[in-house]
């Protein structure tokens, strides 16, 4: 009889955890990450927080070899479609300024920090001498549900000749939904505290309106416009349509009424962006996705919670299987972000610095306190499979921003990388 211990599971990752090297480190080094992939055809790379620098540098190095070694090419982040698609112009040679096309129309933090413009800068010189340039695709509801003007105008605009009438629907859905505009939808969210359930629908009803029209007539539609034109109009009514929902499912979360399944549309919104792009691109198409660490999770999440009931790496896990590769990112200490209600900002809440909190005994980050003293990365399936043969405790939480989040994190990620320690992002101080 073997009456060995088992491995405790911060032991088995001291012993197990590759290290991944810095930003300088040679590409040798992604070895272990590079198995993990395999033959994926999305890769998410996630972080506990956004506005880290450690993370856009670590992110910048594994997207390069991607790009370069594997034949990655799209990088799909959470911004807005419509905005993406001016990005992508910009990054294959197109006109205009980097932080203003990444500034929300109502103020508030660009929607990528400094090291992630920094990624596109290169991607941008990348594509000028390449015979293969990578894509950039925005996959997010715009302003983070801030704002429908950067949706609405351009199917106004799109609209206006083909159907004058689904063009007056967007018109007025622009105008009701001005007073609640902001830098992020907590900021709309937060306007719309108080407001009657029968204002709320004045802006819904143009809204479902629209979203009808223009899914009824689709082949009215593509006659007049061709089927891509037509399925970008259709992804920024759903971009429209899908805020306004998500903006009262969180009034109601501060008003103490979460609802799990309403919180959701941000996240099926990114998911059915996602599953969109790839089947519009070719068969041998492969995704870099950048999202927050709470985006990308294969698990779904509980009711009665304040987080969205199916996130969008669970909706992708259903349906691509091991096509869907899941990294998050996190820390073991150093500072980080958080996230201060200011109803003065244009965001409707400050990024302000803090020092990133201690690790509870049941967090993913308490597995890395023996770990090297450099980016290191477990792969969770093994740690999952040692921990249920020998009955061990799993962590339940994982970090974001200055607090933790209830995550079943050996399920929810293929693979956790952990950074030594994590300072802030040039857009913010502290």
């Amino acid at each position: 009889m073997d009456l060995t211990a088992p491995t405790p599971l911060a032991e088995w990752t001291a012993c197990n955890a590759a290290s991944i090297g810095g930003a300088d480190a040679a590409v040798d080094d992604l070895a272990p990450l590079d198995r993990l992939i395999g033959g994926a055809r999305v890769v998410a790379l996630g972080e506990s927080s956004h506005q880290i620098r450690e993370y856009g540098l670590l992110r910048d190095r594994v997207l390069r070899f991607l790009i370069q070694e594997r034949g990655f090419t799209v990088y799909a982040v959470e911004l807005g479609t419509a905005s993406g698609r001016t990005v992508d112009v910009w990054m294959r040679g197109g006109d205009g300024d980097l932080d203003a096309l990444l500034t929300p129309p109502t103020g508030g933090y660009p929607s990528q920090s400094a090291e992630g413009r920094d990624t596109l800068r290169w991607l941008r010189a990348h594509n000028a001498g390449t015979a293969r340039p990578v894509h950039f695709a925005g996959l997010d509801i715009p302003a983070a549900g801030g704002s429908l003007a950067p949706a609405l105008e351009p199917v106004a605009r799109h609209l206006a000749d083909i159907d004058p009438h689904a063009a007056r629907y967007a018109r007025t859905a622009l105008e009701l939904s001005e007073p609640l505009a902001g830098g992020s939808g907590f900021a709309s969210a937060q306007a719309r505290l108080g407001l009657d359930a029968a204002i709320q629908d004045q802006l819904s009803a143009p809204l479902s309106q629209l979203l009808n029209r223009v899914t009824a007539m689709r082949e009215v539609f593509i006659h007049s416009a061709g089927p891509t034109l037509y399925e970008d109009v259709v992804s920024d009514v759903w971009a429209a349509w899908r805020p306004d929902q998500m903006q009262r499912a969180m009034a109601e979360l501060f008003n103490g009424r979460p609802d799990a399944a309403d919180l959701s549309a941000r996240d099926r919104y990114l998911a059915d962006s996602l599953l969109t792009l790839l089947d519009r691109s070719a068969p041998d198409t492969r995704i870099v996705l950048a999202a927050h660490n709470a985006h990308i999770q294969r698990t779904a999440n509980p009711e009665g919670t304040p987080l969205p009931r199916v996130p969008m790496g669970h909706a992708l896990a259903q349906q691509l299987g091991n096509d869907y590769v899941s990294v998050a990112m996190t820390s073991s200490g150093g500072r980080t972000v958080t996230n201060v209600p200011d109803p003065a900002h244009p965001a409707g809440m400050r990024q302000c610095a803090t020092d990133a909190p201690a690790a509870p005994p049941n967090s993913v980050e308490a597995l890395f306190e023996g770990a090297p003293t450099a980016p290191t990365m477990i792969d969770t399936r093994a740690l999952r499979a040692h921990a249920r043969q020998h009955g061990l405790s799993e962590p339940t939480q994982i970090r974001m921003d200055d607090g933790f989040l209830p995550v079943p994190a050996l399920d929810a990620y293929d693979a956790v990388v952990c950074v030594p320690r994590t300072t802030l992002s040039a857009d913010l101080t502290g």
